[in-house]
């Protein structure tokens, strides 16, 4: 824009996931825009086209590649209009602090404010350049990548009265080239959370007339941060071919590899007392129903 600022127009939807800080992070390293100066249009149908939501852990691996490719779009044509203004050429024009120069000379430099007034001028564009600093793409996400991972749980069960403690979890993630470790310790802590709760807490229940039992919050368990040790973290980096970032799905990693962690940690617990299966949520009363059947 020509205060310098830039818009970037995606067709996910955030809601925690911290989709502004990845995708300013990926403008920010192209084209040298500070993140804060980088505007995310989301959830609006009136400014956005087209868009399929937030679903699957695959936002960065669409929306951010989608980014990725218009912003290196975007920064050839401004190149080729810093090299007509600076009377340079195109291949000797390079991104530094604050705009575009000339290779080796940094004080010579056009800002991204001025770029964007050129690029609407037609006295200040090269011929056949069009105007504006704009890309728009669909960017063809249909190709499955494969994060993977191994997580390991360890708990205590009181046999006296079923009740479960998770002592332990460690979860080592892959998924691709890492954007922001921070931002994926939070999705891994997150996922981990969550698939402890639905192995040791989470479920809908009925009566026998079919009537919900487990239909509010106060009926509903949900675990706190109170009932889970601090979470034992780490990646491997093995990028994707299939999108430019390299980037896999994290999301719902924790998730996937914390439920049948914690549920066989609790089975191999009480294993030597004869139980060998237990229906999740593995509540109190569940795992000594399940003890107590075992020993007959």
């Amino acid at each position: 824009h020509e205060d310098g600022t830039a818009t970037a127009t995606v067709g996910t939807s955030a809601h925690g996931q911290g989709h502004l800080t990845a995708f300013s992070m990926i403008i920010s390293e192209i084209l040298g825009i500070e993140m804060e100066k980088v505007r995310l249009v989301q959830s609006d149908t009136e400014q956005v086209p087209r868009g399929a939501g937030t679903m699957g852990s695959r936002s960065l691996q669409t929306a951010g590649s989608a980014i990725h490719v218009a912003s290196e779009t975007v920064l050839e044509k401004a190149k080729d209009l810093a090299a007509h203004l600076l009377e340079a050429s195109a291949d000797d024009i390079t991104v530094g602090e604050g705009g575009l120069h000339v290779a080796g000379v940094p004080a010579n430099v056009v800002s991204w404010a001025d770029l964007a007034q050129a690029s609407n001028d037609e006295s200040k564009r090269p011929e056949g350049m069009e105007p504006g600093l704009t890309h728009e793409l669909d960017f063809d996400g249909t190709d499955a990548t494969f994060p993977f991972g191994a997580h390991v749980a360890v708990v205590e069960v009181d046999v006296e009265t079923g009740g479960v403690e998770l002592v332990r979890h460690i979860a080592v993630d892959d998924c691709g080239k890492i954007l922001n470790p921070l931002m994926v310790t939070g999705q891994q802590h997150g996922g981990i959370a969550q698939g402890a709760a639905q192995a040791l807490y989470e479920g809908v229940f009925y009566d026998e007339e079919g009537n919900p039992l487990t239909g509010n919050l106060m009926d509903y368990a949900i675990p706190s941060s109170a009932e889970f040790p601090s979470f034992e973290t780490f990646n491997t980096e093995t990028p994707t071919p299939r999108n430019p970032l390299g980037a896999k799905g994290i999301g719902e990693s924790g998730t996937i590899g914390s439920t049948p962690a914690i549920h066989n940690a609790v089975i191999n617990a009480v294993s030597h007392l004869g139980v060998k299966h237990i229906d999740m949520p593995l509540t109190p009363q569940r795992v000594w129903s399940a003890i107590q059947e075992a020993r007959g």
